[in-house]
């Protein structure tokens, strides 16, 4: 069995995934209506889905919730790679941390339109 994808659901859907697009290095796949589904592909074979909360699922996303109750992280081969991506992200005005070590990994993170918590890091023993 492997993982399918990852289903981020947020109430400003388009901003989300644009952000992935613009910052992370995602392709569009697939849009339906600009604030009712996105489908996202990295060139890792990851596959990205943006979609609102649903609620029959419990309609639960972090915006409305107020808080972080879940964090992404991505993987970066090389240390230099994070310093990189941490200052093509600094100009977008998102909030960040600074790189930092942190166990075991060199990483930072910051909170994407739609209040979710993502982690960019590099792990010497990944």
């Amino acid at each position: 069995m492997r993982l399918n994808h990852l289903d981020l659901h947020s109430p400003i859907v388009a901003e989300t995934a644009t952000f992935f697009i613009e910052h992370l290095g995602f392709t569009l796949v697939e849009a339906r209506g600009k604030d009712a589904f996105y489908r996202l592909a990295d060139d890792a074979g990851m596959v990205l889905v943006i979609s609102p909360p649903i609620a029959r699922l419990g309609g639960g996303d972090q915006v409305s919730l107020g808080a972080q109750t879940y964090h992404i992280g991505f993987l970066l081969p090389e240390r230099s790679q994070v310093e990189n991506a941490y200052r093509r992200i600094l100009p977008s005005g998102i909030r960040t941390s600074e790189p930092e070590e942190r166990h075991g990994a060199y990483v930072f993170y910051m909170v994407i339109p739609g209040n979710i918590l993502v982690e960019i890091g590099h792990r010497p023993d990944a």
